[in-house]
């Protein structure tokens, strides 16, 4: 398997999720860069006689959107569950299980097409931290035609997750990019609402709170940006305060193929196992 990423493959068959809850509160959330992060707004600036890409800002202050996290959260959650995935439509038919009108665990706690997601997560603003330009590799977007790679008994074999490196030792990095440096720290909140414990606890261990695993946010991931923890600051349920970290570690308790591939994702995203030469 490649050194820059590997897979964690699907769980089973998508389950629907009916159970009710009334779980609701908030996190306050502070995430730490661990690499080099770089979000693309979209617009260019220029230093002197170099072109560079801008990093998402509110206003003047550089952001983490929350859509952003929040869609690092929901593949995440996707991995380590019986749920569906979205894929292109075309490969739609080489997924190893077929999804018809979904109301999995995932969809039911990050909302889908017409139904509402019971999770908000807003803007991560910066805190502290600088921005640095960086050059980083020309990026290509996955090729899942390349089968060797991609599928497994001509299924798709699963999830993609880049793995955590030092970036430095990318050759050929060629784009000039504002990249918020390492050490820097983003704050912000995340709402949750009606929430059944089994869905509070998915999203705890989505955000890498029992410390099993790093988050991968934002662009040039093959690149070994975007490597992240995240803390948090301050957590309410129901009125009261929580210890989200206790529900991260209880997710998936007794069910032998969802500790699997927790394992799998911890061996992919932990920080400690760092790619540091090629």
């Amino acid at each position: 398997m490649s050194i820059f990423y590997d897979f964690v493959e699907f769980l089973g068959p998508a389950k629907s999720f009916n159970e009710q809850g009334n779980l609701s509160g908030k996190m306050v959330l502070n995430i730490k860069t661990l690499t080099p992060l770089f979000i693309a707004s979209g617009y260019e600036d220029r230093d002197g006689k170099v072109l560079f890409r801008c990093f998402e800002r509110f206003g003047s202050t550089p952001v983490i959107p929350g859509s952003s996290l929040k869609g690092v959260l929901r593949t995440i959650s996707q991995a380590v569950s019986y749920s569906c995935v979205e894929v292109d439509r075309k490969i739609k038919k080489d997924l190893p299980f077929q999804y018809f009108d979904c109301s999995c665990i995932v969809c039911s706690t990050f909302g889908k097409m017409g139904k509402k997601a019971k999770v908000r997560v807003e803007d991560q603003k910066l805190v502290q931290g600088q921005m640095e330009i960086i050059r980083i590799p020309i990026q290509m977007g996955p090729n899942v035609n390349i089968r060797q790679i991609y599928y497994k008994n001509g299924k798709l074999k699963g999830i993609k997750f880049y793995r955590h490196g030092d970036y430095r030792i990318i050759e050929k990095a060629k784009i000039p990019v504002e990249a918020v440096k390492e050490g820097a720290i983003f704050e912000g909140e995340l709402f949750f609402e009606d929430l059944h414990q089994k869905q509070l606890e998915l999203l705890c261990y989505s955000l890498g709170l029992d410390n099993s695993f790093q988050l991968k946010i934002g662009n040039n991931k093959s690149g070994f940006f975007g490597s992240c923890k995240v803390e948090v600051k301050k957590a309410m349920l129901n009125g009261s305060v929580f210890r989200p970290e206790e529900y991260a570690k209880n997710y998936g308790k007794g069910d032998r193929k969802i500790e699997n591939n927790k394992n799998k994702l911890s061996e992919i995203l932990d920080f400690r196992n760092m790619v540091k030469s090629l």
